[in-house]
């Protein structure tokens, strides 16, 4: 099973300023005290070694997410990042009208389905795409999108052969040999988590959630969806002060609580993932640490041996995660 994160901001896409980027220069200029800058491999070896807040971004686009697995392509969700995975996808066989994809969606608020106007396979005949959803109106929440008062393309213009599969939350269906599972969120107008499973392997994504009681009633049905995931990809858009304060009600959630989880279910690898607009590359970086401090803490309560604490990731654009 591959991961790869294409998108992973939360709200609106969200690129780099002119501003950000020269805070990142200034940065590295000033830490590159005794570093020949006329050396070539000496530069190398200097980006290899600054912190990632500094040589790289979590980028802009928001929430898409592939992953391949059992010889299936599934995308998750239909944000901006869909795109550049369109554009990617076009140099194999969707680019000759012989692609096959499944498409997962959490639910449709914009920054979940902004990007499937400029998917280019979606355009080239012959493509197949499965769209899974628990809406029964999913169909129409698409065109409404591509309305000629929004967008000058309508949804039938995309010449690919699109499918309507409706899930039933309480049941658990099969894409080839990947099992997959939903659970409801709290989150305004709704949303599902999906859990995939192939041969050992388990894939959760579970973004745009809210945790309202972090106690162990509570957050039940939560651990026991999560369980010994391989890769938990889970929203932490918020501090946990704006959690529980000015963003009560908004449908997310925190490092901390993702790392809580986390270790209550066993999880092996937790991705922090639906980043807020306004979040600098810095404060992601430090949200990685927040959680990992947090499983510290917790393994020193439980007795437990660090290294089998779940590793955080950030997600970011370009990352790819192998299960």
């Amino acid at each position: 099973m591959r991961v790869r994160f294409w998108g992973a901001r939360g709200g609106i896409p969200t690129p780099m300023s002119e501003a950000d980027l020269q805070d990142k220069i200034k940065a590295a200029l000033l830490n590159a005290v005794g570093v020949d800058l006329t050396d070539r491999e000496a530069i190398d070896r200097y980006v290899e070694r600054l912190p990632p807040f500094i040589a790289s971004t979590a980028g802009g686009n928001t929430a898409c997410v592939e992953v391949r697995v059992g010889g299936e392509v599934l995308i998750l969700d239909c944000g901006s990042g869909m795109r550049a995975l369109g554009n990617e996808l076009m140099n194999e066989s969707f680019g000759k009208g012989q692609g096959r994809a499944h498409i997962f969606i959490t639910h449709t608020h914009w920054d979940h389905v902004q990007g499937l106007p400029f998917f280019n396979p979606m355009y080239v005949p012959g493509n197949e795409f499965y769209f899974h959803s628990p809406y029964p109106d999913l169909a129409e929440r698409f065109e409404d999108q591509q309305r000629e008062i929004y967008f000058p393309v309508n949804l039938e213009y995309m010449r690919g052969k699109r499918t309507w599969e409706l899930l039933d939350p309480s049941e658990r269906v099969m894409i080839g040999d990947v099992e997959v599972g939903l659970a409801k969120l709290s989150h305004p107008g709704g949303a599902y988590a999906y859990r995939f499973c192939h041969e050992d392997k388990i894939l959760v994504y579970a973004t745009d959630g809210e945790y309202h009681r972090m106690d162990t009633d509570s957050t039940a049905r939560f651990v026991e969806f999560f369980h010994d995931a391989d890769l938990l990809i889970f929203d932490s858009q918020y501090s946990f002060e704006q959690a529980i304060d000015e963003k009560r009600d908004w449908g997310h959630s925190t490092p901390k609580m993702g790392a809580e989880l986390a270790f209550r279910a066993g999880v092996k690898r937790l991705a922090l993932f639906h980043h807020d607009p306004i979040a600098s590359d810095e404060s992601l970086w430090s949200s990685v640490d927040e959680a990992y401090h947090h499983l510290v803490f917790r393994s020193r309560g439980a007795r437990m041996n660090i290294d089998s604490l779940a590793q955080v990731l950030l997600a970011r654009e370009g990352l790819t995660v192998d299960l």
